[in-house]
């Protein structure tokens, strides 16, 4: 059953395109729908933001995070605790903006913005819903 679960959760990472991503400010919850590129093998998840924004400012000062991917049409939801870790090499900056351009070419002008922001998100818990009390959580991989 568990194996179900963990390839479930693997499909909805590897195949889905937007999340929620939800902030906080330390005490008001922030949301945010986003486009999502996944290392998967890592279990890093990576966003582009203006710098200047509600989120950036909140993950700064709140690294811990939750994303929400969803289908809502066969009824999965799987929620990834996660934490912000800051990219600091250039080239690795470079590389992920490449990839995550090839998959979505409509965020090239937010990707070339002076004010913007590459987040990268450590995921650390799943929890899979597939219905109202069918939950499965696990520990993800490298966290």
């Amino acid at each position: 059953m568990s194996k179900e679960k963990l390839h479930l959760i693997d499909d909805l990472i590897t195949r889905e395109e937007t999340c929620v991503l939800a902030t906080s400010d330390g005490i008001r919850p922030h949301s945010s729908l986003m486009y999502f590129f996944a290392d998967h093998a890592a279990m890093k998840f990576y966003f582009f933001a203006k710098d200047s924004s509600h989120l950036c400012r909140n993950i700064r000062e709140h690294p811990h995070v939750s994303l929400l991917i969803d289908r809502r049409q066969d009824g999965l939801a799987l929620s990834i605790q996660g934490v912000h870790s800051p990219v600091k090499k250039r080239q690795t900056t470079e590389a992920i903006t490449r990839l995550f351009l090839m998959k979505f070419p409509q965020m090239a002008d937010l990707a070339a913005h002076p004010d913007a922001m590459l987040i990268r998100v450590n995921g650390v818990e799943a929890c899979l819903s597939t219905g109202i009390e069918d939950v499965f959580t696990t520990k993800l991989k490298n966290s």
